[in-house]
């Protein structure tokens, strides 16, 4: 007996053997293929180390990064190269292009802001499909380019397009934000500055625990950039009056008067930022005996809004429409007294202050709750109540729930190419005490 557990004991070791070693060779033939840059290459190999040393990958991945990428010489050296671009001329056109997902588009804003106050006249914006109907109506944006499609690819379509946008209107300066695109791909412009010194800058708030939200500080690094002392006055979205109306339907025909509302946000790209299935199970069914309840539609995770709902107490829950436009998605958040969600798009579109197209505020009163699981809180989340995080734009309590899991490291904000076999992201994280948070501000 003991001879046959040793045999099987010995053939699991060699299967995973084989598997770290076949996850590895994909790595590096991805890399060698340059689809895979080096922090890429980097965060995948933390990933196999987690899955067998999970406290010691996470020493290990924040020291390195902190030495050998955060360090004070290399942040010294890229900022003296983007101040030197941005202090070359008087810019008259800029094209600032985003990251690659919706919640990219809503907080780079901030730099567009900040780019306003220094006297830049055209600030043109380049950004995700879906997202460019939340920022077109922002009258700091003459021009909004609809460009990417996925949130981890910029395809040869999408650099085509933004190649021809930069001829076509011969823009002074070029400053980008995302990490897939680098200034080989594009047409040799003016004036060009990279993500690069942006990472670091975010990187070394992180570590030093200072206030590090992403979109403070890119409004932060543009103003050390042009030599400015512009104040941070949060982020916005500026939302076209039908779908303002639409929203205001919706809720008129669907929640009964005097009845408090919250949104649960469901969906996630990206299984390490996803809340547990148990997890949104449980605070759906508890808030719904006072609250309504509405529940947001899942586009990353197919089929997840049926499955959770066939398990749900049906009283008070209300199925969100995938249909709905992302403007009438966020004016319908507005119209909520809460809304829950992990690291996502939603979360973003929730906590910035709305206006209409015509500048007229909204009621910017929605609470938010933040359920964070791999990626780092402070560079995303939102809490009023915690030193060195950005409270939301709302006129409301911002709170954030972070996971204590050990494997947890800065690398984790790289998700999409992350590869853990086991997903401890949410480990800790008391939902009891998340619906009770809930529950007492909002009342009877």
């Amino acid at each position: 007996m003991k001879k046959e557990w040793a045999i099987k004991r010995n053939i699991m070791k060699l299967i995973s053997i084989l598997n770290v070693f076949n996850r590895t060779i994909k790595g590096l033939w991805l890399f060698a293929n340059k689809k895979l840059n080096a922090a890429d290459l980097f965060a995948r190999a933390t990933s196999y180390l987690s899955d067998y040393l999970p406290k010691t990958s996470r020493i290990i991945s924040n020291a390195l990064v902190k030495w050998f990428f955060a360090n004070k010489l290399l942040f010294c050296l890229q900022l003296k190269k983007d101040k030197k671009t941005a202090l070359s001329n008087k810019y008259k056109k800029v094209l600032v292009i985003a990251d690659l997902n919706i919640g990219d588009a809503v907080n780079i804003q901030s730099a567009i802001v900040a780019l306003h106050k220094i006297g830049i006249k055209q600030i043109d914006y380049a950004v995700n499909k879906t997202a460019a109907a939340l920022v077109e109506k922002n009258p700091y944006i003459p021009k909004t380019f609809p460009v990417f499609n996925k949130a981890n690819k910029v395809s040869d379509e999408e650099i085509s397009y933004l190649n021809e946008k930069i001829r076509n209107y011969n823009y002074d300066l070029v400053i980008n934000f995302c990490p897939f695109l680098s200034k080989k791909y594009l047409i040799q412009s003016k004036n060009f500055i990279s993500f690069l010194g942006l990472s670091i800058f975010v990187t070394r708030k992180y570590f030093d625990c200072e206030k590090s939200h992403i979109t403070y500080l890119i409004h932060s690094y543009i103003n050390k950039l042009f030599n400015q002392t512009s104040i941070f006055e949060g982020n916005f979205l500026y939302l076209p009056r039908e779908a303002i109306e639409t929203a205001n339907t919706f809720y008129r025909n669907n929640i009964p008067k005097n009845k408090k509302v919250v949104m649960l946000n469901i969906d996630a790209t990206s299984i390490y930022t996803l809340m547990p299935f148990s997890m949104q199970r449980e605070i759906a069914d508890n808030l719904s005996e006072k609250y309504t309840v509405i529940l947001s539609a899942s586009f990353s995770q197919v089929g997840l809004q049926e499955k959770l709902y066939k398990t749900l107490n049906k009283n008070n829950i209300i199925l969100l429409d995938k249909h709905l436009s992302i403007t009438s998605y966020a004016a319908l958040i507005d119209l909520c007294d809460a809304f829950i969600s992990a690291d996502t798009g939603g979360l973003h579109i929730a906590a910035s202050y709305k206006y209409d197209e015509k500048g007229i505020p909204l009621n910017n009163k929605t609470a938010i709750f933040s359920i964070f699981g791999a990626t780092p809180a402070k560079i995303y989340a939102y809490d009023s109540e915690k030193k060195d995080f950005l409270k939301s734009s709302q006129s409301a309590l911002s709170k954030v729930y972070i996971s204590n899991c050990v494997c947890k490291n800065i690398t984790c904000i790289n998700k999409s190419v992350k590869c853990c076999r086991a997903v401890r992201c949410f480990y800790g994280l008391e939902t009891k005490k998340i619906i009770s948070d809930i529950t007492n501000y909002l009342g009877d």
